[in-house]
């Protein structure tokens, strides 16, 4: 089970493709449980990394997030 970084990664990761998605999505894509899903949600949103969507209870990468994702993230499985 991945969580913390490993579980903010994931996230990113299956945001990458430029995907609008909901943390049901999310953690099915990124393998993860829903508990671990949601908080990677939280702490990602917290840190600018990820924002919700127009269209409430999905989530898009944003610019600083995708920025990260091509620094640090390919560094990470999913």
């Amino acid at each position: 089970m991945k969580t913390g970084v490993a579980a903010e990664f994931a996230v990113l990761g299956v945001l990458s493709g430029g995907g609008v998605l909901t943390v049901a999505q999310l953690a099915r894509d990124a393998a993860l449980t829903s508990w671990s899903a949601r908080a990677a949600v939280a702490r990602l949103e917290a840190r600018g990394l990820i924002v919700e969507a127009r269209r409430r209870g999905r989530w898009e990468l944003t610019t600083r997030g995708r920025g990260v994702w091509a620094a640090k993230g390919r560094r990470f499985s999913l």
